[in-house]
């Protein structure tokens, strides 16, 4: 009589140890000689376990036949399974690696070439359950699409954006980064296409047309809907969904924005787009907004990650994810983390750290090991080592690594580098191996080739990685543009090699081992719990009812709430309105009231008197909620207001990034202090015992390259601050009439010049916009009233005449894309 293979029974010590499959099955994990007729064996185990019906069972007898075509250079099986499953990518690219396999003139295999053409579409080949993916996504005017990385979602989201063409169209992305590679991507489809539309990146290039695709981060939707009341969105896309489900003020303000559409426009279509998620109706909102929504999420596997894991000193252990054990092999674990992520590295690996102080630690010690071995120099990494030097400062420490292969990437890299870096990796054809060592930026949907991942620590944030944010970030290397490439296919990349590895920037009790197999087990859960009360599934009572009395005073009537308490002043209203939620507002919304009452007729427009305006209104006195470590500094301290003030008054004068290091180095060399605040994440020492962090180091003891990073990170931070929390409030005195105009125009723009803030509204760079601005103005025309700007031909020919820096020329060859 038959039975059933389940992964429970699989694992059963007592049917697993001493088993022939087990000796087999780990000989062929740890690349061991095995003779034919053992393959063989291991086949005839890799048809019983396909055959089953559990899903664990099954990916195991896949990833048999997977290792077995790659380690004999046998096919058969792999295609049979191909052939069955439609995995046609797979079967396309065996037959250009292959070519012989072509020889069998079979009537089933010329059938099956045949059948295979039916999944090829403008060069590229899909698989069954890809063509059923874009397919639902296009059917279904509400719809969540649930599938890993790879799968094309970006692509099925601008699909769905110029389908939705004419029309107010808004996809929602959850970092500035991602607006640039998205607006990238769909200008790719649009030129393909021959489709023109307006593309909005920024709130203020809005102009009132009613036809138009916006690629904005839920802050900037929140700003485009306050600024224009009347405004309704037919198409909502929103990528990287499951951001949603957590309690910070991030993935609130999604809900908001989400809920706030809908009720504009109640018959507003919606898609949500992620790589994981167990249960879709987690992404269901309040108040039946999301019922019609449907989901269709892919179950296929096409990839099979091998894991290895290590501690420094011992034998790194293979992990079979299948199976719930490891193997010992042969290789022993360098001491130095420099040393393993080298040891293991493949062509071009990514490195993740959680901290962005780590990240650049290893960057470099990776750099000083490897550095002998790459004397010469790729052109590109020359002209970017000339260009980052240029334009940021020669000592920043990305252009020591660069020289080495190395990059890193984080979210306190200058705005202005994220995607020259990216690209940067993403283009380089060098023979030599190549690093990006990397955060949490890269879960946000950064796409980066790479074959090898080193796991250093498993942090992300305070806790650890969940197991959807773990295997988000795995399925990150080898993507299906590397395996399936339609000239040189990477059949090897179908089994990336992933290492968990104990390291110096890893909690000291945390056990890589246990850790793993957690993370890794495909018959766990992927799913993260629901945190947000504005989700069906989320926290009810008083966390919902606080939550959706913050959306009505937002957006009336879009909470659902009868007897929902409401603003009583114009500053309560406004403090709504621009997210303003450091405080209690219903609290406090009289006093700071009142205090503005008395500051009316006079505008401040100095940096000082700005910032003395926003302690006396909102701070001083007040008791501050989460997360307002800055804020309340600014209100307790002397010194931070002063720092502020000044730091402010660059801003205004409209610094460049390379005048203000060197402005910052300049305030640090003043202080009479030894010590110099960099904040919690950068610093190393304590001012006084009784402080709960270290957040200064010693002057003294740092270099000037060391310095120059620091001043880097922290203009970076300071910049966030001002744009995510001290922006609002900006806002709502310039509302009121407390900030004198031209002011408020240096410090949101760094100018008061409306023809480079009309390039800065279209997606410039500060620094683009002030080069065009001074030299270039005859190739880019602005129409200042409704914020549009025209790239006229010869711009890029003249910039490349002038040998203008090679970031720039980044910046304007997208641009021009842009346009076109």
């Amino acid at each position: 009589m038959a039975v059933d293979i389940t992964y429970r029974k699989l694992r059963n010590q007592a049917n697993l140890d001493d088993s022939r499959f087990l000796e087999l099955y780990t000989s062929m994990s740890l690349g061991r000689e095995i003779s034919d007729d053992e393959y063989q064996e291991l086949l005839s185990y890799a048809v019983i376990f396909l055959r089953q019906g559990d899903t664990t069972v099954e990916r195991l007898g896949y990833r048999i036949a997977l290792q077995y075509s790659l380690d004999t250079a046998d096919f058969e099986p792999l295609l049979d399974i191909a052939d069955h499953r439609e995995l046609m990518p797979v079967i396309a690219a065996i037959h250009t690696a292959h070519p012989d396999v072509l020889e069998d003139n079979s009537l089933h295999r010329v059938l099956g070439v045949a059948h295979g053409k039916n999944f090829t579409s403008d060069g590229i080949t899909r698989t069954r359950e890809q063509l059923a993916l874009r397919a639902f996504n296009t059917i279904n005017s509400h719809a969540a699409i649930i599938a890993p990385t790879s799968y094309g979602k970006s692509e099925m989201m601008t699909d769905r954006a110029l389908a939705s063409l004419p029309g107010a169209v808004c996809i929602v992305v959850p970092s500035k980064a991602l607006i640039a590679q998205t607006k990238a991507e769909l200008v790719r489809l649009m030129r393909q296409r021959e489709v023109s539309a307006r593309v909005i990146s920024h709130p203020e290039a809005y102009n009132g047309e009613s036809s138009f695709i916006a690629i904005l981060t839920q802050e900037r939707l929140h700003k485009l809907f306050v600024d224009n009341p009347e405004l309704e969105i037919n198409q909502l896309l929103i990528d990287e969904a499951q951001n949603v489900l957590s309690d910070d003020a991030r993935a609130i303000e999604l809900s908001q924005v989400i809920l706030v559409a809908r009720s504009r426009k109640g018959d507003m279509q919606v898609a949500y787009y992620t790589p994981f998620l167990e249960n879709p109706e987690a992404l269901r909102h309040v108040n039946g907004a999301d019922r019609q929504v449907r989901a269709c999420t892919v179950n296929e596997q096409v990839k099979v990650e091998q894991f290895f894991v290590g501690v420094p000193g011992e034998a790194l252990r293979v992990f079979d994810q299948f199976l719930a054990r490891s193997f010992e092999s042969s290789l022993t674990v360098p001491d130095d983390d420099a040393d393993a992520v080298i040891a293991f590295a493949g062509p071009r690996t990514i490195v993740y750290l959680n901290k962005p102080r780590d990240a650049q630690d290893l960057a470099r010690r990776i750099a000083s090991k490897v550095g002998s071995s790459n004397d010469a120099i790729a052109p590109a990494a020359a002209k970017a080592i000339e260009a980052i030097s240029d334009l940021v400062d020669k000592d920043y420490l990305l252009v020591d690594v660069i020289r080495s292969g190395v990059l890193f990437h984080h979210g306190q890299i200058p705005e202005v580098l994220r995607q020259y870096v990216e690209n940067l990796f993403r283009e380089d054809r060098s023979s030599d191996n190549r690093y990006l060592v990397t955060t949490s930026t890269l879960l946000e949907g950064v796409n980066t080739p790479a074959d090898t991942m080193v796991l250093l620590s498993p942090d992300r944030g305070r806790g650890y990685l969940a197991r959807s944010a773990f295997r988000n970030l795995v399925g990150r290397a080898a993507r299906f543009s590397q395996i399936f490439s339609s000239d040189t296919p990477k059949l090897e990349l179908l089994v990336p090699k992933i290492y968990v590895l104990k390291s110096s920037y890893a909690p000291k009790r945390w056990n890589p081992l246990s850790w793993l197999e957690d993370r890794a087990d495909p018959s766990k859960s992927a799913s993260d719990p629901v945190e947000n009360p504005l989700l069906e599934s989320g926290p009810v009572d008083q966390p919902r009812i606080e939550a959706l009395e913050r959306l009505e005073n937002i957006e009336s009537g879009a909470s659902g709430l009868e007897g929902a308490r409401l603003a009583q002043t114009e500053l309560g209203r406004l403090c709504f309105r621009h997210g303003a939620y450091d405080f209690d507002v219903f609290r406090y919304e009289l006093l700071m009231q009142d205090r503005a009452t008395d500051r009316t007729g006079s505008a401040v427009s100095t940096a000082d008197d700005l910032i003395a305006l926003i302690v006396d209104i909102f701070l001083a006195g007040v008791e501050l909620g989460r997360d307002t470590d800055d804020l309340e500094r600014l209100r307790d301290e002397q010194g931070a207001r002063n720092f502020y003030a000044m730091f402010l008054s660059w801003r205004a004068e409209g610094d460049p990034l390379k005048l203000m290091i060197g402005r910052y180095l300049t305030h640090w060399r003043r202080q009479k202090d030894d010590l110099i605040w960099v904040g919690s994440k950068w610093g190393e020492v304590k001012r006084f015992a009784t402080e709960h962090t270290s957040a200064y180091v010693r002057r003294s003891t740092k270099s000037r390259g060391a310095l120059v990073n620091l001043a880097i990170v922290r203009i970076k931070a300071e910049l966030d601050f001002l744009d995510y929390n001290l922006m609002k409030y900006l806002e709502i005195l310039f509302s009121l009439d407390l900030v004198e105009e031209t002011f408020y125009l240096k410090l949101k723009y760094g100018t008061a010049d409306r023809y480079v803030i009309a390039l800065l509204r279209n997606g410039m760079s500060f620094e683009l916009a002030h080069l065009i601005a001074e030299s270039y103005r005859e190739f880019v025309g602005a129409d200042i009233a409704a914020n549009t700007i025209e790239l006229r031909p010869g711009l890029l020919e003249a910039l490349e005449a002038a040998s203008i820096n090679d970031i720039l020329l980044f910046e304007v060859r997208g641009l021009i894309g842009a346009q076109a």
